[in-house]
């Protein structure tokens, strides 16, 4: 296959290929290699050929850190067996805000390829922040070349400093006979995925977590009602975390699968957004339709009250500079406040004086994002 390059950021031609998975999905598989001094994300555009007719779908891959590889997985519904994968494209890409991890896996006898394809073994937390619910990929090989591209198939969870913790991967069942190796692994810290859609001309932002594959969101003509396919490839249930925006934050929703109620759970997180969790049966495509979804605008995220609580730590010297970059970075993937240019993380200290003000009160939320995005934009700031 040949290689989508980019400048920088590129997708190398022995890091592309394509396979039909047991559910009988065209799926798109590959490495996306950062070459440039900053951490990025990139925006893809996948295609294939099928006679006359060319299949495109566009995503946005998790962010690479300078220097680093990060595989990814793509499944193109609609698109026949015999299509013809077409060079990738980096349609663009741009800085993003992705602390390192400081997970690695552990090669030792722990790291484990079973004789059914699959692998299990070991990470190991070797930085200095506590890592939640981290992601490890890595790609699967066979004796003719790269076959698959997996992650960890459950959780791992909460992993501190110097802790280590178990995982499994699992290929896809359509190849699992013939894999001979892994390689490539790929820490991540954020294993959560956009999923966009178009409500009313609107557009609907949503986002879920789960080792099954959620695609083609479809809203009702009035809005109240969302229908999503879904695909696990999993010998067992995967459970699945959507982050759903509100409108009210009064919101009732009910969950569906393939037309049947079940069982989930409804939260809220500390930035106002909507959690539906639930479970996926094994080796299944589903439909999950979720009813609930109230008219009008959505809201923007809120500041967590724990980032003021942080601001008055740091100013007196009880929170440290790693934590409050860590809170930035969280308010600058939702947005909130730019990404900034690159460079080493770096929150000056005299801006201590202005966080006492906002950890005291002196300052509203919105003052302090002003303030904070101004210093980013100027690379006062820098969030590394």
């Amino acid at each position: 296959m040949p290689a989508a390059a980019a400048a920088e950021v590129y997708v190398p031609v022995d890091g592309y290929a394509s396979y039909v998975d047991a559910n009988g999905i065209f799926t798109v598989i590959g490495n996306v290699q950062n070459d440039g001094e900053r951490t990025v994300s990139a925006l893809l555009a996948i295609s294939a050929q099928d006679g006359n007719l060319t299949h495109t779908i566009s995503f946005r891959h998790h962010p690479i850190p300078a220097g680093q590889e990060l595989p990814f997985r793509v499944k193109m519904p609609g698109v026949p067996p015999d299509a013809i994968l077409l060079e990738p494209e980096v349609a663009s890409y741009a800085r993003a805000v992705a602390p390192p991890t400081g997970m690695r896996v552990i090669y030792d006898e722990t790291l484990v390829l079973h004789g059914d394809g699959h692998l299990s073994g070991r990470v190991t937390n070797s930085g200095n922040n506590t890592l939640y619910n981290p992601t490890v990929w890595a790609v699967v090989h066979g004796m003719d070349g790269m076959l698959d591209v997996v992650r960890n198939a459950h959780a791992i969870g909460t992993l501190e400093p110097g802790q280590t913790a178990g995982f499994a991967m699992y290929p896809d069942p359509s190849i699992s006979e013939i894999v001979t190796y892994y390689s490539c692994f790929a820490p991540s810290q954020s294993s959560v995925i956009p999923l966009k859609a178009d409500r009313n001309g609107d557009a609907y932002d949503m986002r879920y977590e789960s080792g099954a594959w959620f695609y083609r969101p479809e809203f009702s003509a009035d809005g109240t009602e969302v229908t999503i396919q879904t695909t696990n490839s999993y010998p067992w249930e995967m459970p699945a975390n959507l982050e759903v925006p509100a409108v009210t934050r009064d919101e009732v929703f009910e969950v569906y699968l393939n037309g049947e109620p079940v069982q989930y759970i409804q939260s809220i997180d500390e930035m106002g957004m909507w959690h539906l969790a639930f479970s996926l049966k094994k080796y299944s495509q589903e439909v999950v339709t979720i009813r609930g979804f109230v008219a009008g605008q959505v809201l923007p995220p809120m500041v967590p009250e724990y980032i003021r609580d942080d601001a008055a730590g740091w100013a007196t010297g009880l929170v440290g500079d790693d934590d409050i970059l860590d809170d930035l970075r969280l308010l600058a993937d939702r947005r909130m406040i730019p990404p900034g240019p690159g460079g080493d993380p770096l929150m000056p200290p005299w801006m201590k004086t202005a966080a006492g003000w906002y950890g005291a009160g002196q300052l509203t939320h919105g003052e302090f994002l002003a303030m904070v995005s101004y210093m980013v934009e100027r690379g006062i700031i820098l969030l590394g």
